[in-house]
């Protein structure tokens, strides 16, 4: 990474802890909470999710009261969380501590950005440097997608990859990805080598 690049990715994480400022006592365990700190966050993430798509299965609801609810939500707890954190918590409680962990959280949020920012210019790169393979395997991942949404029920799929997003970080934090990877290649390859 160049000095430029590093001065620009700390302009973003500085730029991003002012942003989460008023959201701060409330991003700390929710941190906790993804990359599994205790044993029993997995469960949590689990049995949460669980029981909000579990809601809306038995509700039938459609997509765009869904939607809106949902965003009703989300509007309603940018509302609150400034201000009931704002009445419930003194500025005595925050240490240093606490300021270094969201410090490590807005530097890895800013790299997470940053990689996906990353890929969304590779991504456009390939377009032009070669559009046939990126239009090629853009169609056919989009295709394989209609079919996979056409055959699985889609809250079913929706479900899945919401446990899948959330559950990642904690995944990744405790090392069970490269344990994942590592027991799926002794399984499948190792088994049929001669």
């Amino acid at each position: 990474m160049t000095d430029n690049e590093a001065a620009e990715q700390e302009k973003h994480m500085k730029q991003l802890k002012r942003k989460m400022e008023c959201w701060r006592e409330v991003i700390l365990p929710l941190y906790s909470v993804l990359l599994w700190e205790r044993s029993w966050y997995p469960g949590l993430i689990f049995g949460f999710v669980t029981t909000i798509f579990c809601t809306i299965w038995i509700l039938e609801l459609s997509l765009l009261a869904i939607v809106c609810i949902s965003l009703s939500i989300v509007a309603l707890i940018d509302y609150l969380v400034p201000v009931l954190t704002s009445l419930l918590c003194n500025a005595q409680s925050w240490t240093g501590q606490k300021e270094k962990k969201l410090i490590e959280i807005c530097q890895n949020l800013s790299t997470t950005m940053a990689q996906i920012e990353n890929i969304w210019t590779s991504a456009a790169k390939i377009r032009i440097d070669r559009p046939s393979i990126y239009y090629s395997v853009t169609i056919s991942c989009l295709l394989l997608f209609a079919w996979i949404s056409s055959t699985i029920n889609n809250l079913l799929l929706f479900y899945i990859i919401v446990n899948a997003i959330l559950l990642t970080p904690g995944v990744r934090h405790k090392g069970r990805a490269r344990w994942a990877i590592i027991l799926a290649y002794d399984r499948l390859i190792r088994r049929h080598l001669p």
